[in-house]
């Protein structure tokens, strides 16, 4: 693919969390596309909004010349693609705008949001305000039921794995016989997770765990009263034997959060519900699934004594997650998908619904 200008507009956190370079969106996205020989210009849209907005609070004030504002740069810009990532600042109505003024722009559209109904159907409603004004939308689940609530036949939508960075996720856990920590969750502690195929809060979670496991070196982040961001997230995933990754919805095939590349790709063991569906990408010698509590609780134990083969578990799964679902990768996939260069044997994983 000839070299392409694109603006990736999305929230790059610049102003709230400086630092914050974990996000799957703002970097990895455009470091892939960057090293794949694109020219991407970043838009950090939300840090923008705020700066337009009186005071920085009343968002409402400031959407009207903030939309304004990213109508001029795209026409000004003239760019071959725009990557719309959860810009909800963005109206339908200056998109529209948009392409009227750039009929040969491609526009593309990722979110990472969990798009069950019975969970999060706000997130819905943000998708489908622009599926009519986009080329592709791609989304963190490959579950075509949940797909297909957006028209397949009409719409071109699909999964994208969350990516990982090599220069961002630096760490080896698996190469640390005794790390500072034996088990790592990070989530708020009302945040709500399918656990054992019941929804219950994080600290209700912690709960359970440490009626069943010895509670020495394992941090539940923010429900311990410490709360992760920047580096201190990085190093601490980067010094942990294994790490729980447990969803809002675990049923729904394919779905994770970006915690999972940021657990893999860091070199820890993966503890991940089996319902998933990663043992279609993933064995058992790459992470460790469970189905139910107790053998979940069974390989925690069994892998804090056995730390060797922990090691090499997660060893493999790190390999075969940076070789899978790389920046790299992933934004050869955005970009074919969006200039209409795709062909679904060059990827790996499920690609455009059907």
């Amino acid at each position: 693919m000839t070299p392409k200008r694109i603006i990736h507009c999305t929230n790059f956190n610049f102003i709230k969390r400086i630092g914050c370079y974990m996000n799957i969106a703002p970097y990895k996205i455009s470091h892939g596309l960057v090293r794949n020989g694109h020219n991407v210009l970043d838009f950090s849209d939300r840090d923008i909004l705020k700066a337009y907005s009186c005071f920085g609070k009343l968002k409402q004030l400031g959407s009207k010349p903030f939309n304004r504002l990213f109508y001029e740069y795209c026409v000004d810009t003239k760019p071959d693609g725009i990557i719309l990532g959860h810009a909800d600042t963005i109206t339908p109505t200056t998109l529209e705008e948009i392409r009227k003024a750039l009929p040969n722009t491609k526009v593309l559209q990722w979110n990472v949001d969990c798009i069950n109904p019975e969970i999060v159907p706000e997130n819905i409603k943000h998708i489908k305000s622009k599926i009519d004004l986009v080329d592709a939308t791609i989304i963190t689940t490959a579950d075509k039921n949940l797909l297909r609530q957006f028209d397949c036949k009409k719409h071109k939508v699909g999964f994208m794995p969350n990516p990982v960075d090599a220069s961002i996720e630096t760490g080896k856990a698996f190469e640390i016989e005794n790390p500072e920590w034996d088990l790592v969750f990070p989530s708020s502690p009302n945040s709500e997770r399918e656990f054992d195929g019941v929804i219950m809060k994080t600290k209700d979670i912690l709960a359970r765990v440490e009626k069943n496991i010895d509670m020495n070196k394992v941090l539940f982040s923010r429900v311990d009263g410490v709360n992760l961001t920047g580096g201190e997230y990085q190093r601490v995933f980067a010094n942990t034997a294994m790490g729980l990754n447990i969803n809002r919805s675990n049923h729904d095939y394919l779905y994770s959060s970006d915690r999972m590349a940021h657990l893999m790709g860091n070199g820890a063991l993966a503890l991940m519900d089996r319902r998933t569906g990663f043992g279609d990408l993933f064995s058992d010698d790459e992470i460790a699934f469970f189905q139910g509590e107790d053998e979940l609780y069974a390989k925690i134990k069994y892998y804090r004594v056995n730390k060797q083969e922990r090691m090499a578990v997660a060893k493999k799964g790190w390999l075969k997650y940076h070789q899978l679902f790389n920046e790299k990768l992933i934004a050869k996939y955005i970009a074919d998908l969006m200039f209409d260069e795709f062909r679904a044997e060059d990827y790996p994983w499920p690609t455009i619904c059907d």
